[in-house]
């Protein structure tokens, strides 16, 4: 077998394309494949000197690049747990504070009523609010004019189109801005207190007053109202 063979295989390794178990070239397998290579060469035409000098360099530079690349993946695991112990610091913190995060959905308590927070990034001449059930039919359809940019509210009675009190539990709301033919950029919020944290295998869950969204969906934190 060809030292360039052994790099080549060390090279697949690197790549990821090949177990690591099966493919990892230690220094006694090397040794084994030279000592092979040297036995079954042809006496005749035996290997020369410069290409044995250079293939056994070729080697040495691959097993270099190999273990370069194995403190890399060492680095980057070592840095995903400290991102981990991190953000999971962070959220055990965040407990009983008053938060504000992204997200269209709202807990609505039976007979209640609850606030739709929003956020335009330019007036529009009309806001149209669509909110659904689990299932996703729409219940109720309400449309606002003349709503100014930047932050504004809303309050669904929890009523249907129907005038009936819809049963408590939990909506999504669907917000359409536009101005003439023109759509206006508009995101949802929710604001209260974070009173719980989930861990979950899709990541850090914060509850807000029962709502639950995801850590990264947060924007602000404080003590009080924002």
């Amino acid at each position: 077998m060809d030292i360039s063979q052994i790099g080549a295989q060390a090279q697949t390794q690197m790549n990821g394309t090949e177990s690591a178990d099966n493919n990892k070239l230690g220094q006694d397998k090397f040794l084994q494949l030279l000592v092979a290579q040297m036995k079954n060469q042809d006496p005749i035409n035996p290997m020369d000197g410069k290409e044995f000098a250079s293939q056994l360099a070729q080697f040495n530079s691959v097993e270099q690049l190999i273990g370069v690349n194995d403190g890399l993946s060492s680095l980057q695991d070592s840095q995903e747990m400290m991102r981990t112990e991190m953000t999971n610091s962070m959220a055990a913190a965040l407990t009983g504070k008053h938060v504000r995060a992204l997200s269209n959905q709202v807990n609505l308590e039976a007979g209640g009523s609850v606030d739709i927070n929003y956020e335009l990034n330019n007036p529009a001449d009309e806001v149209e609010f669509i909110v659904r059930d689990g299932s996703g039919s729409a219940v109720r359809s309400e449309t606002l004019s003349n709503v100014s940019s930047g932050e504004n509210s809303w309050t669904w009675n929890g009523k249907s189109n129907d005038g009936l009190s819809v049963a408590g539990g939990q909506y999504s709301v669907e917000v359409n801005a536009s101005n003439g033919d023109e759509n206006v950029q508009s995101r949802m919020f929710s604001e209260g207190t974070a009173n719980r944290v989930r861990f979950t295998g899709d990541g850090v869950h914060i509850s807000i007053d029962g709502l639950e969204v995801p850590i990264g969906n947060i924007e602000t934190v404080g003590t009080g109202n924002l």
